[in-house]
């Protein structure tokens, strides 16, 4: 491939330039994500982490991209950088000290990368009495969704551990897979949209409210929570969103709830370890009366959330053409609750033991975005963090929502009640 050639992006890819086309310039930073990874014990200089940093962008094309706009306003990818040199010349910021980590991740999280003239990451090396202890890295989302950067973090490992690693599939296969055989996959996927939106409840008029923010800290520990699945014949992503549909319910009366699940398409091997954005969001319709016993509609939702997440790969374009059609209509339908579990697998290192739960309420950075939205970090234990500025739905709602999901998930994982 030569500086010149460009290719197209992938819907992924093309899903988070829409959600970017949409942000006012001032806020162009949330298209960032951040990272700081801790180095393996080792002796480790810093020309020798800088290397491997280069040669874990070789590796993965996404890190050595730019993109290109067509006269149709689509983003075509371009190879920017051919060597560990090119690389290095653009990413590589310097070093800073651990002390300084928090205010350099938050400072540096609000510096926008312009994707269109610079590589898609910058990194920093932290230092511990001036020996490396970590490394920052901030990236920009069409480089790498969350799985992404953990693969791109374990790769960095394992080539400072002295092992070379080939090149990558990365994003332009798969975008030429997805105009050529992957393309019936697109089509069914809008089709599963629009029967889904179509049969969405409207919701009453009323306009963005102030910023809610909390963190529910289950306190259950991830082994907990992993060998307690096993006896429902569901996953955990799956409890915890029946969960979330029965705490939305307990907030606001509603039994037709429209949620928007986040998958990210990491479904078979030829796609599970691609370094890109492959986050999309795919639309679930539940419905169960509110005495329907929770283990009853566990299995319902799981099936359900399987054939949401089968249709978790479209247009974002015909996507948005169809959000937009029915966000016309008076009323217009329910824009939808937005649900991204990020769970890491068994035999993570993780917490050991069960501790009391509790709610810490905080501020929202991010003006922008899903305007409902719950992410759930299951990393050494379960810790689910909300935000939301949805109109009617206040500080009280908030706190029996949370109290409901944490409830379900006490009765059936284990844990306390809050």
């Amino acid at each position: 491939m030569s500086g010149d050639e460009t290719y197209p992006a992938t819907v992924g890819q093309l899903s988070v330039w829409r959600e970017i086309e949409r942000l006012p310039a001032d806020r162009l930073w949330e298209a960032n994500l951040s990272s700081v990874w801790d180095l393996p014990e080792g002796d480790w200089g810093e020309e020798r982490i800088w290397s491997a940093l280069g040669a874990a962008a070789m590796r993965h094309a996404s890190m050595r991209t730019t993109y290109v706009l067509d006269e149709g306003g689509f983003p075509r990818q371009r190879v920017a950088a051919h060597s560990v040199q090119e690389v290095l010349a653009q990413v590589r910021q310097g070093t800073a000290d651990v002390a300084e980590r928090e205010a350099k991740d938050t400072a540096e999280l609000q510096r926008a990368i312009d994707t269109t003239a610079e590589l898609p990451w910058r990194a920093w090396i932290l230092l511990d009495g001036g020996t490396p202890k970590q490394v920052l890295v901030v990236f920009n989302h069409m480089a790498a969704d969350g799985v992404g950067g953990l693969v791109l973090r374990e790769d960095f490992e394992t080539i400072l551990g002295g092992t070379e690693l080939p090149p990558a599939p990365g994003p332009i296969e798969l975008a030429l897979d997805q105009q050529g055989e992957g393309s019936g996959r697109l089509r069914n996927a809008e089709r599963y949209w629009r029967r889904t939106i179509s049969a969405a409840p409207h919701r009453p008029p009323g306009g963005d409210a102030e910023p809610l923010g909390a963190v529910l800290h289950t306190g259950i520990p991830m082994p907990l929570a992993n060998e307690a699945i096993g006896k429902f014949e569901v996953t955990l992503a799956s409890l915890i969103l029946a969960a979330y549909y029965r705490g939305i319910q307990a907030a606001t009366g509603q039994d037709a709830v429209l949620l928007l699940l986040m998958s990210s398409n990491r479904f078979d091997e030829t796609h599970a370890r691609v370094v890109t954005s492959l986050n999309q969001w795919t639309p679930l319709l539940l419905q169960f009366e509110p005495d329907e016993p929770f283990e009853e509609i566990l299995p319902k939702v799981h099936w359900k959330a399987f054939n949401a997440l089968k249709n978790g790969v479209c247009s974002p374009d015909a996507m948005w053409v169809i959000r937009d059609e029915h966000e016309r209509l008076d009323p217009p339908v329910d824009p939808g609750f937005s649900y991204n579990p990020m769970l890491a697998p068994p035999g993570f290192p993780s917490e050991d033991r069960l501790v009391a739960p509790r709610i810490e309420r905080f501020e929202p950075a991010r003006a922008t975005g899903p305007g409902f939205y719950l992410i759930v970090r299951g990393l050494t234990s379960l810790d689910l963090v909300f935000r939301t500025r949805r109109h009617g739905f206040d500080d009280a709602a908030m706190t029996t929502m949370l109290h409901t999901i944490q409830d379900h998930l006490a009765g059936t994982i284990g844990g306390e009640r809050l």
